[in-house]
């Protein structure tokens, strides 16, 4: 992980959704979380960043764990916690592969808001998905957040050109994964999948899916457009976005994917898909 953390450390990660084109995850996230975590939830954040989904459930009077391998972000938590003094919240240097300080059942909803799309190792990112279950007691809310494989291209058509190159397009699309460092890298370690990756992945698992949607659409890629919107044009374009997030027929081309699952107690490893409005 040491090229994720060399990344984070140098980005202000404070800023990420303050833009209204970035903002568009957030909303839509906190949108589809709002019916299935409740304010008496015991919740663990992985991948925290500098805390703006901690804080939020926080605020909410939830008991937050936020866990995040940068050690910068969590100063930055921690700093942000003395305008907050009557939340719950603690902040954890740590890797949210091994979870081994925490027993098993002991939270009622975990966030994977960032991890798995920075694991390029296989093996650690089914640690990260075992762990997240191991801790969450039955019945326990799972969340993961994913990066489209199918939004990359797009991406860098508008924004970096000079990546759009055969390279650069394998391991997107065929290799799954780009090191930071790699000459055809854009970012940092990354992973990248598909929505139907990503559902058939989970088969494995003691979990019954939830709700599959897309956070932000189109926002990402084009995001000076979004950021020139009025106010008024903002929400109508949000209104849009939050009715069309979990069709099928787009949802790959969204930059961000979350599957949002339950722990099942036991039992065969069908899956039921419960869509949730």
């Amino acid at each position: 992980m040491e090229n994720v953390i060399q990344f984070y450390e140098t980005v202000d990660e404070e800023q990420r959704f303050k833009r209204n084109s970035r903002r568009v995850e957030f909303i839509t996230t906190i949108h589809a979380l709002e019916p299935l975590i409740h304010k008496s939830s015991k919740l663990l954040d992985l991948g925290a960043g500098t805390g703006s989904y901690s804080f939020y459930y926080a605020e909410k009077g939830l008991e937050v764990t936020a866990i995040d391998v940068t050690p910068g972000n969590i100063e930055k938590i921690n700093a942000k916690k003395a305008d907050f003094p009557h939340i719950q919240l603690d902040e954890v240097l740590g890797d949210a592969t091994d979870l081994s300080a925490y027993t098993s059942e002991s939270f009622d909803a975990v966030l994977c808001l960032g991890p798995y799309y920075h694991i390029v190792d296989a093996g650690a990112r089914k640690s990260l998905i075992q762990e997240s279950l191991r801790v969450l007691r039955p019945g326990g809310i799972l969340a993961i957040a994913y990066i489209n494989k199918y939004s990359v291209v797009p991406m860098l058509v508008k924004k970096l050109p000079g990546f759009i190159q055969e390279g650069t397009i394998r391991k997107v699309m065929q290799d799954d994964c780009i090191h930071g460092g790699d000459p055809e890298a854009f970012w940092t370690d990354s992973y990248y999948t598909t929505p139907d990756e990503l559902e058939a992945y989970m088969c494995q698992f003691q979990i019954n899916t939830i709700d599959h949607l897309g956070t932000d659409g189109l926002s990402h890629t084009i995001s000076d457009e979004v950021d020139d919107l009025s106010d008024d044009q903002f929400q109508t374009y949000m209104k849009y976005h939050l009715e069309t997030c979990r069709e099928a027929s787009i949802l790959g081309i969204s930059t961000h994917g979350l599957y949002i699952c339950r722990k099942r107690a036991g039992g065969t490893h069908e899956i039921n898909d419960v869509h949730q409005p």
